[in-house]
């Protein structure tokens, strides 16, 4: 069972944090955006106090069923607030990979890894076209709002897919591009039709749907049995 935690305990520090480390950053030369990557001078939105309540992670989480011991893989993981989430899950015996291509974003998440004590999460600066995982090692992906983002699609799944263990389950969150009334800009959603039709595609089958936010696509795939 989880510890109860604070729900604020992880906004404040990130927000005088963050800005001054990416202050003094530039964006990596030679990136192939599919999209747009977030401006590292913006990583504080990923802890506005709103998340907590609006997308719900923690509930996200305990769906999703990360357990002490448990790999965790997550792929754009920005400052990480989703990874710092899940290392309290894993505890000390398990091990959270917070991928991100942008490094001042791992630096951001550096900062926060030194003060909070997360010594289960390791940092991997990516490739856009590898997440730098091993092979066979992951029990959950993570791929929260950032699956659109990527530039090498096809690389990065068959990438991911060879790091999951057979039994592994990656999580797809993405905005709803149906959703018309939201303020997310296009380039940022995705319709379940898109989704539905790439991912089944790059050797990962629907393995259910998980609905407790209205303006998110949350989604759940497995491996297929065919490399």
């Amino acid at each position: 069972m989880r510890p109860n935690r604070p729900k604020g305990l992880l906004l404040l520090p990130l927000l005088f944090l963050l800005p001054a480390v990416s202050a003094a950053q530039t964006s990596p030369p030679g990136i192939d955006r599919q999209t747009e990557l977030v401006d590292p001078l913006d990583a504080a939105w990923f802890y506005r106090p709103e998340r907590i309540e609006n997308e719900k992670p923690e509930e996200l989480l305990d769906l999703l069923g990360i357990e002490e011991g448990d790999v965790v893989a997550d792929i754009g993981a920005g400052p990480g607030f989703f990874s710092l989430l899940a290392a309290e899950r894993v505890g000390p015996t398990g091990k959270v990979l917070a991928v991100d291509v942008q490094p001042e974003m791992i630096d951001g998440l550096k900062m926060m890894i030194e003060r909070f004590g997360h010594d289960n999460i390791v940092p991997i600066l990516g490739d856009v076209d590898d997440p730098k995982l091993p092979v066979d090692s992951v029990d959950h992906v993570l791929l929260i709002i950032s699956y659109h983002e990527f530039s090498h699609r096809v690389e990065m799944m068959r990438h991911i897919r060879k790091a999951m263990k057979r039994d592994g389950q990656m999580l797809i969150v993405e905005y709803k591009a149906e959703n018309l009334d939201s303020r997310v800009q296009p380039l940022h959603k995705m319709s379940e039709v898109e989704i539905m039709q790439e991912i089944p595609a790059l050797g990962f089958r629907l393995d259910r749907v998980i609905d407790i936010v209205p303006s998110q696509h949350i989604f759940v795939f497995k491996k297929t049995e065919v490399d």
